[in-house]
């Protein structure tokens, strides 16, 4: 892994979810990237100059990157008292103004980056960054997993991943990603195929993913089908008899999810999981 992308606004949730990768940053081989967007529009009918809109823009931008440098330091001190001693992250930072999906859509190509990281959506009003539309918008984005971390979350033991896919060519991509992660956090990987109707897909491609799985030749990653009509209480249902600590969907950002997981229903995902939610674009 090269570099991980952390967008925060500062929030206790954002925060919890910058502290808990920083953890595994050594044992990832990854630098991390702290991010920060702000909106800067004062509204000023009356006023047709641009000298005040030009100083709030300034201070604005002051306030983030002295917040920046101020969680810099408390990664900085995560970081060193992680596990493993083979790979000394670095931490930079960056921040911009505007739409939070745009803005990525530029920061990832331009530095490398592997991942997105977040926290999840929280009740508060004020959470600007995380919450609702603006996590679907970095979902629609991003052209790297999404990794969404709940308020609770913690991710020291790492045992067990669910990956919910379609019997789709993007889940090979997934599960070959997932692999690679799942031989340095030394995870289980289940990949789990999710119907509506038992008996309806096609056999061909699911011969074609099963002897994916075959061929990877890796005894921790497992295979399993599910059916349902309501997929997201299913795929809760299912994480929590499994003891799963990690969910990862595959996100078409163009169209439906096989017909099966449309963006609403991604959506719903992020709104109700309580473990961490790994989104994987399906053009990646």
């Amino acid at each position: 892994m090269k570099t991980i992308l952390v967008l925060t606004d500062f929030s206790e949730n954002a925060s919890h979810a910058a502290k808990t990768i920083a953890r595994h940053a050594k044992i990832l081989s990854a630098d991390i990237l702290l991010y920060n967007t702000y909106y800067d529009h004062p509204i000023l009918p009356d006023y047709s100059g641009g000298a005040w809109v030009a100083e709030a823009f300034v201070l604005s931008k002051s306030k983030s990157e002295a917040q920046l440098c101020e969680l810099t330091i408390q990664l900085t001190q995560v970081i060193a008292e992680s596990a493993g001693d083979d790979f000394n992250p670095q931490i930079r930072s960056l921040c911009g103004e505007g739409a939070l999906g745009k803005n990525i859509a530029a920061v990832i190509p331009e530095n490398d980056v592997e991942m997105v990281v977040i926290g999840n959506s929280t009740d508060s009003t004020i959470d600007h960054l995380i919450f609702g539309s603006d996590t679907m918008d970095v979902l629609d984005h991003a052209t790297c997993p999404v990794l969404i971390i709940p308020p609770k979350a913690e991710m020291r033991h790492l045992k067990k991943v669910t990956l919910a896919t379609t019997f789709e060519l993007s889940a090979i991509n997934a599960i070959n990603y997932l692999g690679n992660i799942g031989q340095k956090l030394n995870f289980e990987l289940e990949v789990v195929h999710v119907s509506v109707f038992e008996g309806k897909d096609d056999p061909v491609k699911e011969k074609a993913i099963q002897a994916h799985i075959n061929a990877i030749k890796q005894a921790d990653i497992t295979y399993k089908q599910i059916w349902g009509k309501d997929v997201v209480k299913r795929l809760n249902r299912l994480c929590a008899e499994n003891d799963s600590d990690m969910l990862a969907l595959v996100h078409h950002q163009h169209g439906v999810f096989a017909n099966i997981f449309s963006k609403s229903a991604t959506a719903a995902v992020v709104a109700v999981s309580n473990i961490p939610l790994l989104v994987i674009p399906s053009e990646m």
